[in-house]
């Protein structure tokens, strides 16, 4: 049982003892295009029933979430200690009379925190519901956006989501004072996330924006020389807001830019902390327009036979970035045709199908340049661990290209590509979400487990000291 300051004890019953007020029991079976789901009436559940969606959720991982031993052995996060100590959570909310739905997803949410973002995993609040209601509505033409749709507008998730949604913010207050009231001065601040940080550190800046409605963001784009006529630099901190019709005002800076370096020794491209978006930024603006020749990178999209992944069927092979070149056949197939030395081996078992795949064609973008690559100098791409998602892409594209020498940190992940899988716990219908693939590179190295830098960060040096001190030595 969590240690909790004394002084919090009577704050906390003040607050959720409402909000977890006992209706009748009882519920409704109800026919849906996705089966028969089983409705209780919100405020009904009870001990049993929020244990049994703990229990549901790591079923519903273990049998479809491709990536869920990669998030083990290549950062360490341990899911099934996560679910014990929310089942402890919930056995300690229910000794106190705080056992309630809004108090249940703020201990489900802090106590995966340190799995959010590997393969895009996440438990969805009200806020994640909305974005995931948009995200998969831009899809509906396809099954495998439909099939989510029809999950996410069911009768099981409108019983949690509906209601909170009518008055978000008060349903968004109540969501972060149970996670104060729970977590706050107990080790669950000490949960850490390689992209958000610490559990504490993380709400903490989420509740100063939520309260005072502040939030300073950082210039995205920074461009500089270093070194006059030798070394110039750019940082890109997303590739989230971003306009794709025509040529957007950070394409034009970055250009005219590139026109100004040319005849420079060193181009440094600064990715540390990008945390994804469309990985058209990074593959129209910062890597065409100084490619020679048409590329094309071999991958390989691994899944598992799960009904929450083969509900989608061909479906799931649909992607803008990548080619299907074989159709899907059982991951032995694969393994006798293609070599792939960094493939972890003990994966093997939980992946049943594969496809080998190659990107579309990425090709020159040099027009704008008259014809000739835009820096045809020495290229430098700084990473680290915050890196995750499209610029995972990124790191990526750019090692299996040698487009650019890499010096940091091991990059993040939080890509298995393909769509995003939603399921939905069967009592109270909080919905979670997560990738469809285990994709590796042409090696078999999960991108998920990150791109290995060429440099690794020197002692008491950050990428780019590290960077500037490989150029002095020449080391390139």
């Amino acid at each position: 049982m969590r240690k909790i300051r004394l002084a919090l004890i009577v704050l906390v019953v003040s607050l959720l003892f409402v909000a977890c007020e006992e209706q009748a029991r009882g519920y409704t079976l109800v026919e849906t295009d996705t089966g028969i789901q089983r409705i209780f009436p919100p405020g009904t559940l009870e001990l049993e029933h929020f244990l049994e969606d703990i229990d549901s959720l790591m079923y519903i991982l273990e049998n479809n979430f491709a990536l869920l031993e990669v998030a083990y052995w290549a950062w360490g996060i341990d899911v099934w200690a996560l679910a014990d100590d929310a089942r402890m959570d919930v056995l300690w909310a229910y000794e106190w009379g705080l056992l309630c739905e809004d108090g249940y997803l703020a201990i489900l949410w802090a106590n995966f925190f340190p799995l959010f973002g590997t393969g895009h995993f996440s438990i969805l609040t009200m806020e994640g519901y909305e974005e995931a209601t948009a995200w998969n509505s831009r899809f509906t033409i396809e099954p495998a956006g439909l099939g989510n749709m029809q999950l996410l507008t069911s009768p099981l998730a409108l019983r949690f989501y509906e209601e909170r949604l009518n008055d978000i913010d008060y349903a968004y207050e109540r969501f972060v004072i149970a996670l104060i009231d729970f977590f706050y001065g107990t080790d669950a601040t000490d949960l850490y996330n390689r992209f958000f940080g610490s559990f504490g550190e993380f709400w903490g800046f989420e509740l100063v924006y939520y309260y005072e409605y502040e939030h300073e963001y950082a210039e995205n784009l920074v461009m500089e020389i270093l070194e006059d006529g030798r070394i110039a630099y750019i940082h890109v901190g997303s590739f989230l807001d971003v306009e794709w019709t025509g040529f957007t005002r950070e394409q034009i800076m970055i250009f005219n830019f590139y026109r100004e370096i040319r005849d420079f020794e060193h181009l440094i491209i600064d990715l540390r902390g990008n945390d994804g978006g469309n990985p058209g930024y990074f593959i129209d603006v910062l890597f065409r327009p100084h490619l020679e020749e048409v590329v094309e990178i071999d991958s390989f999209h691994f899944f598992m036979d799960g009904a929450y992944i083969r509900r989608h069927g061909n479906l799931i092979f649909g992607d803008y970035l990548f080619e299907n070149r074989s159709g899907y056949r059982p991951i032995q197939e694969i393994f006798e045709e293609h070599l792939l030395p960094d493939f972890y081996v003990r994966d093997l078992d939980r992946l049943s199908y594969g496809v080998v795949s190659r990107t579309r064609e990425l090709r020159p973008n040099i027009a704008p340049f008259d014809f000739q690559v835009a820096f045809p100098g020495k290229i430098w791409m700084l990473t680290d661990t915050k890196m995750g998602s499209a610029s995972q892409v990124a790191a990526w594209i750019s090692m299996e290209t040698d487009f650019a020498t890499h010096v940091g940190a091991t990059t993040g992940g939080a890509y298995g590509g393909g769509p995003r899988v939603v399921a939905l716990l069967p009592n109270s219908g909080i919905a979670i979400q997560f990738d469809v693939f285990y994709l590796t590179d042409s090696r078999g190295r999960p991108l998920e487990a990150g791109t290995i830098p060429h440099h690794f960060n020197r002692p008491g040096m950050d990428a780019l000291e590290t960077t500037l001190a490989l150029i002095a030595e020449g080391e390139y």
